[in-house]
């Protein structure tokens, strides 16, 4: 196998033929796509075709119906509501224990609470109170992320007026 250097001189590619060559053949291109391909000024005039209306039915539906004014529904006002995310229910005092720990390494306050349930389950672990919904869910997806399933638990408690 031959050495292919410049210095050499047996570099099997002339600069000159093959500069040369691709002039050429952009040349042809450029010709080519002109005289072949030329632009019609035919497509170019829109009023040429013939389009039929589509006469659509939601713009009607859209045109002869009322919008109902919607009813934003607030909290109560003589209500205070807590949020908290149930993180688990257990069987054991142990393994509410366990869960517990978990929680509180990564910065949580859970508090295990004893229920009556009637499939056997005792204990519940119990995150927070969360002064709103969106706390909560924050709270819920940072659970998620760490493989926990959790629910949502509201109380609220009513406002008694003294007037």
């Amino acid at each position: 196998m031959s050495n292919f250097s410049f210095k050499n001189k047996k570099f099997p590619i002339k600069a000159i033929p093959t500069v040369s060559l691709a002039i050429l053949i952009s040349f042809l291109v450029s010709t080519f796509s002109i005289f072949f391909l030329k632009d019609n000024k035919d497509f170019l005039d829109l009023n040429s075709f013939s389009v039929e209306d589509i006469d659509y039915e939601f713009q009607t539906i859209l045109e002869e119906s009322r919008f109902d004014e919607i009813e934003v529904i607030a909290e109560r006002s003589d209500e205070i509501c807590e949020y908290f995310a149930q993180s688990g229910s257990f069987r054991t005092f142990n393994a509410a224990q366990s869960q517990y720990k978990e929680l509180e390494k990564i910065g949580y306050v859970p508090v295990i609470e004893n229920v009556t349930s009637q499939n056997g389950y005792n204990y519940i672990v119990v995150v927070g109170p969360f002064e709103n919904r969106s706390q909560t869910n924050n709270a819920r997806e940072n659970l998620r992320r760490l493989n926990m399933d959790s629910l949502e638990k509201r109380t609220c408690k009513k406002i008694q007026n003294e007037s």
